[in-house]
């Protein structure tokens, strides 16, 4: 009886072995299914950050084109008027200049 005893004790233990194996396999599966997941998340966040960025960025250029495009011609029409100005037209805005500096300061 005795022997009988040891030897179920044996196989418990071999058993409780196998159990213990495959939960540590089990813990091991899932550990490396949380760590792929994770992963699949993290990429996923990434992707969807970039991506606003990106859309936020286009915003802010299609902003910015949409003021700078009328100081741009406002720019380019002055730049034209000055630029077809003739030589009397001249003439008198240089003159007109230098006596706003020499009434200004006086010493000119």
């Amino acid at each position: 009886m005795a022997k009988e005893a040891i030897h179920a004790v044996k196989t418990a233990e071999e058993e409780a072995r196998g159990i213990v194996q495959k939960a540590d396999q089990r813990a091991a599966d899932t550990k490396q299914e949380a760590i792929a997941e994770a992963e699949r998340k993290y990429q996923e966040i990434i992707k969807g950050a970039k991506e606003e960025g990106e859309r936020i960025k286009e915003e802010a250029l299609s902003e910015g084109k949409s003021i700078s495009e009328p100081i741009i011609a406002k720019g380019l029409e002055e730049a034209k008027a000055i630029t077809s100005m003739t030589d009397e037209e001249l003439d008198s805005a240089v003159n007109i200049i230098i006596e706003r500096i020499v009434n200004a300061d006086g010493n000119s």
